[in-house]
């Protein structure tokens, strides 16, 4: 009998559109089947809650069942207190089930809700680049801060001799003119 392939998986001849609405179908099929196990564990544990708190009820009367005028023996109370202790010790393990299933569950629905996980890291997203312009402001100001300074340390260092932009210009020309190469046209 020849294989067959998992159920989500591209099949020869099948179009992704197929493949995706197989792939859906069984992430839903497998997320019923994980609800319906929750479901009975829920049900058993409650039945056996319900049952254990009857059950302490039912035989914490005072009076002997068969005849309520009569008081219980000893070895009946002693019976009785041993079924008790057994109860409760039923209800405690019912209860930390429960409380086990409710980690369980907050701990999927913290992991798989994508939304959820998307949104946080917006949010994230977004507080970092806040704090990144605001980081990249202050180093600017502080940039600007640090020129301000280094330009009024060299005007106090070096004095106010400043050269008038026309002899600037004249001393660049002149630089120039020395630096550049001469070609001669006879050669």
């Amino acid at each position: 009998m020849a294989a067959r392939p998992p159920q989500g998986l591209a099949q020869p001849g099948q179009s992704s559109a197929q493949a995706a609405r197989a792939s859906s179908h069984a992430a839903h099929s497998a997320l019923q089947e994980i609800e319906e196990a929750y479901n009975k564990r829920l049900d058993a544990d409650i039945t056996q809650l319900l049952d254990s708190f009857g059950d302490i009820v039912r035989v914490a009367s005072i009076a002997h069942p068969d005849n309520p005028s009569q008081t219980k023996d000893k070895y009946r109370i002693v019976q009785e207190s041993y079924q008790v202790q057994g109860r409760a010790t039923n209800i405690v393990r019912s209860a930390e089930s429960l409380v086990a299933m409710l980690a369980e569950l907050k701990r999927m629905l913290l992991l798989n809700d994508t939304t959820t996980l998307a949104q946080i890291a917006s949010d994230r997203h977004k507080q970092l680049t806040s704090k990144k312009t605001a980081v990249k402001q202050r180093v600017l100001a502080l940039k600007e801060e640090v020129d301000r300074t280094v330009w009024e340390l060299e005007r106090a260092y070096y004095g106010e001799v400043s050269l008038p932009s026309s002899s600037i210009t004249a001393a660049t020309t002149t630089m120039g003119a020395m630096a550049a190469p001469t070609t001669d046209s006879s050669a």
